[in-house]
């Protein structure tokens, strides 16, 4: 099998399952437990549609793919008329951070590109411009879904990933949000932290502290953690790390010759990918191929910055976990959220075509 047949089979499993307002089912958040509306689904689901059309010419894929458009823009999605609804836990943000409106904003993007039409353009780039950037701590607000402000999202890769899908948004000349992101990305150097190996720190310390007092509390407070909590945190930056890269790539995409790209801290960060170490440490992390997709991502990331003719390996072992022949869908395997896992075969646009060596 090759990576295309997998995203065009797994779409046409995935037909069977949308609802006649365009909505695909929900998951909850993997490992979180959050229990989502089909926003953040029907967003990653609208681009693999999108994709098989391009590569199938499939009328069915570019309808299906237009219901789910029609379902983001409706005020079903959106139903205050400022962030979209993702999720429905009552103890957190129902926008789901600036990763939930990512996805979404991400999903527009695509579908503007393929449709043409300019209302699909204006509403990503209104609901972009309503989370508020404060350049003092190279990070976005979060707006809750009644447009009131939350405050920062103190999670870095959902920073980056707003700062990537702001990138696609600068595309079309936007320099209020190209402003903004540049700021952001200019800033990875410092904001950006990672272990000794290369492995991106999923909470660096000191991110969103201003002032020099500030910065010596957060890393006294880093200090003071438990050895159990640091290796927690270190076995979900493993998971993450793919799915940093991955957002990095995006970024690539638009700005290749940022100056981040020539670092040796960035050079790391690809280089562990292929150490021991970390091939043996990341199966043993609940947001690796349990949740995030490490064979999508870490194969982006080896395909754009390192030796593509590894990329197949976590490729190799994703698709073990995770694809049903029985079903001949990606993700239905999953122990922890099928659903979310489903969707996010989407995540195969960005890579070039592969094989999948398996020996059964």
């Amino acid at each position: 099998m090759n990576t295309e047949e997998i995203l065009i089979l797994s779409s046409t499993a995935a037909l069977n399952h949308q609802l006649s307002d365009g909505a695909m089912p929900p998951g909850h958040n993997g490992p979180y437990k959050d229990p989502e509306t089909p926003v953040r689904n029907t967003s990653h689901w609208l681009i693999s549609f999108l994709r098989s059309y391009e590569l199938t010419g499939d009328k069915k894929f570019k309808e299906a793919a237009e219901k789910s458009l029609a379902y983001l823009m409706s005020k079903e999605a959106r139903p205050m008329g400022a962030s979209f609804w993702h999720r429905k836990n009552p103890k957190k943000d129902f926008s789901n951070g600036l990763m939930g409106q990512a996805w979404t904003l991400e999903a527009l993007v695509y579908a503007y590109r393929a449709f043409g039409d300019d209302s699909i353009l204006k509403l990503a780039t209104k609901v972009f411009k309503l989370h508020p950037y404060k350049s003092t701590h190279k990070a976005w607000e979060v707006v809750n879904v009644d447009g009131s402000i939350r405050g920062f999202d103190p999670t870095f890769n959902h920073q980056l990933w707003f700062a990537a899908i702001g990138g696609f948004l600068t595309e079309y000349g936007d320099q209020e949000v190209k402003a903004q992101v540049l700021d952001f990305l200019k800033s990875l150097s410092n904001t950006m932290k990672t272990y000794s190996n290369g492995v991106i720190k999923h909470h660096p310390t000191g991110y969103q502290s201003v002032g020099k007092k500030d910065k010596i509390l957060a890393q006294y407070k880093h200090f003071r953690l438990p050895e159990s909590q640091k290796k927690y945190i270190y076995l979900k930056s493993l998971g993450y790390h793919g799915f940093n890269l991955y957002a990095l790539g995006l970024i690539h995409n638009v700005f290749p010759d940022l100056s981040f790209f020539t670092t040796s801290l960035f050079r790391s960060m690809i280089d562990v990918i292929d150490t021991e170490e970390f091939k043996s440490k990341i199966s043993l992390s609940p947001y690796s191929f349990s949740y995030n997709p490490p064979g999508f991502e870490l194969g982006f990331a080896l395909q754009k910055f390192g030796d593509s003719s590894k990329a197949n390996y976590f490729l190799e072992k994703d698709f073990k976990r995770s694809y049903s022949r029985e079903k001949e869908q990606w993700g239905v395997k999953n122990p922890v959220d099928k659903e979310t896992a489903a969707a996010r075969v989407y995540e195969l646009y960005q890579l070039s075509k592969m094989e999948i060596n398996i020996h059964e």
